[in-house]
């Protein structure tokens, strides 16, 4: 392949696919993905650079991009950009080169992509430069193990903890922001867009996955059409019994209108995964829950979310919502007084310590995936929380048919090894710390 580099034409060679083996091609990949993070860290410092000297444009209606108007437009037509597109480009550039340069000299060398660059510099943009420090410091130690997902809820969680304040009033104000729109489309179809909080999305989308669950194969076709924007999420049942109107929540009630009107009847939601009813899971630290400190609570299928809010969901008394409380060092200590009924309550320990399919990577809720012997029952595993992790059904076939292997004790980081030798952790559940009898542990605990 030949680049022009300036006036220069460098030849770089091609890859040959044909040629390689399996091993060869997964380390071609990753080589190719760092050569990919450096050419997006030499962007940067061109960008930067070409914003000349001092601060770089803090929002695209700053002066400062008016001014260099004539530096976003050449960008733009370089790059073949909008204006605009091009200024927000200039502004991060800015905020990695004169901000975050740690962050991007992780980029530089590879370890993590433009992606995550870009979620932490947008995730700490109004924040001030020491606190902006603060974060960087806290997630970027783990970045190159974690998935851009979870990446992305580590920043949120340090963004939260350190300024809880800030986050519960910009809750709040977001909240009184809520809206519905309905938008016409063609072929006489039309859409409903809500803009609700995150415990009544949850509650919303559980409610319609559960109705789907409920329906008979000739249906569920149908119902994966009707339901297509709730099928990555998961369940919840109607809370039983319920004896009037008045004692449901408003977001309860919206939740069940929407089920009638998306799959077109109001069904009986009886549909149970693991042995257990569908329901929306909250993680509260125990000094949080008590009011003594502010860590971020985790809104299962959503990530962190404000203390204040975690606590108000711990408390709901209608039983739509599902409270797990941790202690010092994050493991699950209360998952409800219904949990502990045999034979559920190593399963339910089992999934509340997971909260995921212990795949990397892999998001899907553990309450939907299946309990998996690690060291096969007929291989002498035993039925124990040290040799049972959550796996969807894809990767428990994946384990079992592929020739991949798992090793480690679930509760602490599980070793993927792949037929072609290579090996992947996969980090145990991330959950709120207690700060009741280590005051101190929040310094010490990576985000």
């Amino acid at each position: 392949m030949d680049v022009v580099v300036g006036s220069e034409v460098v030849v770089l060679p091609r890859v040959r696919p044909a040629v390689l083996s399996a091993a060869q091609r997964i380390d071609t990949l990753d080589g190719l993905a760092r050569v990919r993070a450096w050419a997006d860290a030499q962007e940067q410092h061109l960008l930067a650079a070409m914003a000349g000297p001092g601060d770089p444009p803090r929002t695209l209606d700053d002066p400062v991009a008016v001014d260099k108007q004539f530096v976003r437009e050449e960008i733009a037509c370089v790059l073949k950009l909008a204006p605009s597109t091009a200024n927000a480009r200039l502004h991060l550039a800015g905020e990695l080169v004169r901000r975050l340069p740690e962050t991007l000299d992780q980029l530089e060398r590879g370890t993590i992509g433009m992606a995550y660059a870009r979620c932490l510099a947008e995730s700490v943009g109004p924040l001030p430069d020491e606190a902006a420090l603060l974060v960087q410091a806290r997630v970027l130690g783990a970045s190159g193990r974690q998935t851009l997902s979870a990446f992305r809820a580590s920043v949120a969680r340090a963004v939260l903890a350190l300024d809880p304040r800030r986050a519960e009033a910009q809750h709040r104000n977001a909240c009184e922001r809520r809206r519905v729109e309905v938008r016409m489309l063609e072929h006489g179809m039309g859409s409903l867009y809500a803009e609700l909080p995150a415990e009544a999305v949850q509650a919303i989308a559980t409610r319609v996955q559960a109705a789907a669950d409920t329906l008979t194969a000739a249906d569920r076709r149908a119902a994966a059409d009707r339901c297509a924007a709730a099928d990555s999420l998961a369940a919840a049942e109607r809370p039983e019994p319920v004896e009037t109107v008045q004692q449901r929540t408003a977001d309860q009630v919206r939740a069940d209108a929407l089920v009638a009107l998306v799959t077109g009847q109001d069904l009986d939601l009886r549909a149970t995964w693991q042995g257990r009813r569908p329901s929306v899971q909250v993680s509260v630290a125990l000094s949080t829950l008590l009011a003594l400190d502010e860590e971020p609570g985790e809104l299962d299928g959503y990530g962190p979310i404000p203390a204040q809010l975690a606590r108000r969901i711990a408390a709901d008394p209608t039983g739509t919502w599902r409270r797990l409380v941790t202690d010092p060092l994050g493991g699950v200590i209360d998952v409800g007084r219904d949990a502990y009924e045999p034979p559920q309550n190593l399963t339910e320990h089992v999934i509340a310590r997971d909260r995921t399919c212990r795949f990397p990577g892999c998001r899907r809720r553990a309450r939907r995936c299946e309990i998996d012997h690690q060291t096969p029952w007929g291989q002498d595993g035993r039925t124990n929380e040290c040799n049972l992790e959550c796996l969807c059904s894809r990767h428990h076939h994946l384990k079992h048919e592929a020739g991949w292997t798992v090793l480690g004790n679930p509760n602490d980081p599980l070793l993927w090894i792949t037929p072609t030798g290579h090996t992947y952790l996969d980090p145990p559940g991330r959950n709120p710390i207690d700060t009741t009898t280590v005051p101190s542990v929040t310094e010490a605990c990576p985000f």
